[in-house]
């Protein structure tokens, strides 16, 4: 608990209380501004994440002919999948340790944002909005979800590649002697279920939403945001080759 209090909790309270003072003590421009600079920190840590994703989208009509030819072959499949992925240069657990990273630090910013909203010192007030309540208007976490909504439909196909090839290659020898139509029912069960976390995590973050202080919701809100644009830009650009 220090190790976590020292690494995680003082230096964002610290940072916090900072651009509290530092923006006229508004704790809701503070929390914007904590926000942006911690999406500004972690984006060079997950933009490789961000580009697998973006190959993983582009490869994949490849992946389905892959499918097609090695309908009764799983352990083929697999190892051709992870060749392809291998010639491209996609890693299809990159995404592991930015996402465990981003966790981390959104659990430490809840202990932060719940510490700090409760102290009596600090004005809470930011426009409409009492950051210490629940929202009793539902915009944020509204608006929350619908940012989640367009970042999932950005993301979700490629992360989806990333599960079943991380599967395939798990199951590949055991499922070895399975018939093509139990394949054929597996793949639309998954199918089925990419489209249900496609409103899955939008779903999640607009209950959660009603259930936390404003100050929390808006900090989920702008870091989704900013998250959409840093997705695009990750599609776009390429990494230098050589």
């Amino acid at each position: 608990m220090n190790i976590w209090n020292t690494l995680l909790i003082t230096p964002l309270t610290a940072a916090l209380l900072f651009l509290y003072h530092f923006l006229g003590q508004n704790l809701g421009f503070a929390i914007i501004g904590l926000t942006i600079g911690l999406r500004l920190i972690l984006f060079p840590l997950t933009l490789p994440s961000l580009r697998s994703m973006r190959i993983q989208q582009e490869i994949r009509p490849e992946l389905e002919r892959l499918k097609k030819k090695y309908k009764n072959d799983r352990q083929g499949l697999a190892v051709a999948q992870m060749e392809l992925f291998r010639q491209r240069g996609v890693n299809p657990f990159a995404g592991c340790l930015p996402q465990i990273l981003q966790l981390v630090v959104l659990i430490a910013l809840y202990q932060v944002f719940m510490s700090n909203l409760k102290n009596g010192d600090l004005n809470h007030q930011f426009l409409i909005w009492d950051l210490a309540q629940k929202d009793p208007y539902f915009i944020l976490p509204l608006a929350a979800a619908a940012a989640q909504y367009l970042l999932s439909r950005m993301t979700l196909p490629a992360v989806s590649q990333e599960h079943e090839i991380a599967h395939r290659l798990s199951q590949a020898k055991s499922a070895g002697g399975r018939g093509v139509g139990i394949q054929a029912k597996e793949e639309d069960f998954a199918s089925a279920l990419q489209r249900q976390n496609l409103f899955l995590f939008p779903i999640l973050t607009l209950v959660l939403g009603f259930q936390f202080p404003a100050g929390l919701m808006l900090y989920w809100f702008v870091s989704t945001l900013l998250q959409i644009p840093q997705q695009w830009w990750a599609g776009r650009s390429r990494p230098r080759e050589g």
